[in-house]
């Protein structure tokens, strides 16, 4: 890897001219029949359902290689079926970097002292996969991390990742309504539970050898397109960390929406789309193709998604050129 996640991330976005991460979500249950047929060849169900999670995944990577700078795997979806789940994790991965792609683990992780360092260890270190000439390390390049537990949850992460040259992306503002119950508490100076979180996040993304050429700093942040006003106060609040901006589609935000987590120049955010796109057979604009046409409903989504997602950000530009 090179020795900085914010400058690797910042350069495949240019490269492919588009600031959007695809999430894979690989959900048994929704998967379409024939990757479902083809597992079905495994050994037991849990090992069935792994081969099915990666068969799929690996498909949408060939369609999102050329377009996309970079996925994000939910591995939930992977550890749920055990050992044979989290070998084709890192198959995935694998997969993915051999096609040109950067790799989120969303793994949500933290924990505090010994804890927290064998999660980072654990999820950012090197695994090795293939046998004897042909074995080789992989690791992902980012992972999503909880801060609930301070500083002393997240810096195990940051020396993993300061050391692999990787990204730490801390969750600060959720897309689920619940979760306002938490975050939008107000302490006694009125300052809101995200925001007092965004503050530290800003420290930590400072510290030393954090930064990178870019300016923008290996520690990172996960803000929702949900809450479009927050966003705002979020990025101002944070200039140099990367967002990634889930929330889009399926869970009520729009393309506008995660505009706003962007700077005025355009840069500064990953805006991820899931189940909007690997399920985009299921949509009503996407059902004419059927689900046996679902790797053409997908491209068609993706591609819709990349436009819809260049035009905001044309729009906003506009919006923000002062006149002369």
């Amino acid at each position: 890897m090179a020795t900085h996640f914010a400058d690797r991330m910042i350069d495949a976005i240019e490269q492919k001219q588009a600031p959007l991460c695809i999430g894979l979500d690989p959900m048994y249950e929704r998967l379409p029949k024939q990757i479902r047929e083809i597992a079905a060849k495994a050994r037991g169900d849990l090992a069935e359902q792994a081969a099915a999670a990666r068969e799929f995944c690996q498909s949408v990577i060939d369609i999102a290689a050329d377009q996309v700078p970079c996925v994000k795997l939910q591995s939930a979806c992977f550890e749920r079926c055990g050992p044979s789940g989290m070998k084709a994790y890192f198959e995935v991965v694998d997969y993915a970097h051999e096609s040109g792609l950067l790799v989120i683990g969303d793994v949500k992780r933290a924990d505090i002292g010994s804890t927290a360092e064998a999660y980072a260890v654990a999820h950012l270190e090197e695994v090795f996969l293939g046998e004897g000439d042909k074995e080789h390390p992989v690791a992902v390049d980012a992972v999503t991390v909880n801060p609930y537990f301070g500083v002393d949850g997240v810096q195990p992460f940051v020396e993993v990742a300061k050391a692999g040259g990787q990204g730490v992306i801390v969750v600060i503002r959720t897309t689920n309504p619940s979760a306002r119950d938490f975050q939008d508490i107000k302490d006694a100076d009125g300052r809101r539970v995200f925001e007092r979180i965004a503050e530290r996040v800003n420290d930590w993304a400072n510290q030393a050898g954090c930064v990178g050429d870019s300016g923008y700093s290996l520690v990172g942040a996960v803000v929702a397109a949900t809450y479009p006003e927050d966003t705002k106060l979020l990025r101002e609040m944070m200039p140099n960390s990367l967002f990634l901006v889930p929330g889009v589609g399926a869970q009520g935000g729009t393309i506008a929406d995660a505009a706003q987590a962007f700077h005025d120049d355009g840069w500064g955010a990953l805006v991820t789309v899931s189940r909007s796109v690997i399920y985009a057979w299921e949509r009503p604009e996407y059902q004419h193709l059927g689900e046996v046409n679902w790797e053409d409903a997908i491209e068609v989504s993706m591609m819709d998604a990349k436009g819809a997602l260049a035009e905001a950000l044309a729009r906003r530009a506009t919006s923000t050129t002062p006149e002369a």
